[in-house]
Order: C-alpha cells, then sequence, then structure tokens
C-alpha cells in the first residue's frame, strides 16, 4: 500500500479563495492557514514548460490573451497571475519546477492535476512526470490525477510507481471500476454528485476518497464523518475552523 500521506483538509489551487489561484503566492497563503497539502492544475506551454494553469487560455487569471498551447513561456512569464486579486503584487504563472521546490520547503504534499489543452494528453503527462523526477526528493510521492484518461494512461505506463488520482464530473459512472481499470490509487469526486450516505460504500473498494470543492464547513464535516478521506478546499482557513 502506498503512503499518500493524504490530511483531511487540502487547498485548492493552492488557496483559491484567499489568493491567486495556481501561483506561489497561493500556496503559501494555502501554508500560512495551516494546510500543508495543495492541489494544482498542470499545463504545457506552447515550447514544453509545464506550468500552473487551469484554463486553455490566458484570458481568466492573467493580463495576457490568447491560447496557453500558442504561447510560450517566455512571454507567459511576463504576465500576472494575480489579476484576481489586484490589491498583491504582480506575479507570474510559476513553473511546476518552482512550485515542487516551495511545496518540499515545508515539507508538504501535492496532487498535480494533469489538465491538457487538447491533443496534448500523453505529451503533458510525461512532461509532469519528468519534472516530479527530475525535482521530487520526499519520501511520499505527488498524487498525479486528471479527468483525462489518456493523461493517466501515461502515467500508467511511464510512472507506474508514481499514485495516480481519478478525477470525474460525471454521475451514474462506475467510479470504482473505471478508478481500478486504470490502476488508480484515489478517487477524486464533486462532491455535488453525492450524498454523506454514499461514502462508506465508496471507501470500502479500498480506495481513498478526495471531494472537490468544498467550502462550506457544515459540508466538509459531514463527509469526514462519514468517512472520507479528504476535503479539497478553496477556503481552508474556514473549513479548519
Amino acid at each position: 500500500m502506498i503512503d499518500l500521506g493524504l490530511p483531511p483538509i487540502i487547498g485548492h489551487r493552492g488557496a483559491r479563495g484567499l489568493a491567486p489561484e495556481n501561483t506561489l503566492s497561493g500556496l503559501k497563503a494555502a501554508f500560512g492557514q495551516g494546510v500543508r497539502y495543495v492541489e494544482i492544475d498542470a499545463k504545457l506551454t506552447q515550447d514544453g514548460v509545464v506550468i500552473l494553469m487551469h484554463d486553455e487560455t490566458l484570458d481568466r487569471t492573467t493580463n495576457g490573451s490568447g491560447p496557453v498551447a500558442e504561447t510560450p513561456y517566455a512571454l507567459i512569464h511576463m504576465l500576472n497571475a494575480a489579476k484576481a486579486f489586484p490589491d498583491l503584487a504582480p506575479e507570474p504563472p510559476p513553473t511546476l519546477v518552482e512550485v515542487l521546490e516551495l511545496v518540499q520547503s515545508v515539507g508538504g504534499g501535492i496532487n498535480i492535476e494533469i489538465k491538457p489543452c487538447p491533443g496534448r494528453e500523453r505529451e503533458t503527462a510525461a512532461a509532469v512526470i519528468d519534472v516530479v523526477r527530475a525535482t521530487w526528493r520526499q519520501p511520499i510521492l505527488p498524487l498525479l490525477s486528471s479527468f483525462q484518461r489518456a493523461s493517466l494512461e501515461a502515467c500508467r505506463d511511464l510512472a507506474p510507481d508514481l499514485p495516480r488520482g481519478y478525477l470525474s464530473d460525471t454521475v451514474g459512472e462506475d467510479w470504482v471500476a473505471e478508478a481500478k481499470s486504470l490502476g488508480c490509487t484515489t478517487l477524486n469526486l464533486g462532491w455535488t454528485m453525492l450524498t454523506p450516505a454514499q461514502v462508506p460504500g465508496l471507501i470500502a473498494s479500498g480506495l481513498p476518497l478526495l471531494l472537490w470543492t468544498v467550502n462550506e464547513p457544515e459540508v466538509a464535516r459531514a463527509f469526514l464523518a462519514a468517512g472520507a478521506t479528504a476535503v479539497i478546499t478553496d477556503r481552508p482557513d474556514l473549513v479548519r475552523a
């Protein structure tokens, strides 16, 4: 059994409700709330650099525009990823290397969601694996998750030793069977698709259950009491309290 080191509270895209998502300041905001495990999104630039970015375009979270897959890292590095928090100092989208170094500096853990642009599912997974191999030095390994089956298949084929998380936003799917068919070690599901009463049946599969995105303390309390392994939250301050 792989030791995943999963705590009950995981910061979503750092601490998205407190600081810019998928940034170094966002990770530091989560750590400042006592959270030591974070979830982030990894995507490839035009020239193959793995950066933190959720969307396929730069428009929502930065002062740039256009597809990430058509923009080189040198240009992305000049952008401000703190667009949603104008009172904070500007900062560029970080590379996955920078993020893994920061997480390790606080003895933390990380769930890397592979968010490939269309057609780059295996390429993005392979690039994330290369960064993890070159950068990660702690015994508890990063959890690699994705909604994209091709990305999870690439992780299984290229890095069978790295734990994988099965992400789904589809109701009625046989989550456990799909996760096990890909050799995944966790179920990462949206909490709105479930009730606490369903949790015992899912964890009976032997797969830890991670629920996103839980921002209400009473919801977190109910699901954790039912046996969920962890909740992923934008507001670790509220949920921890």
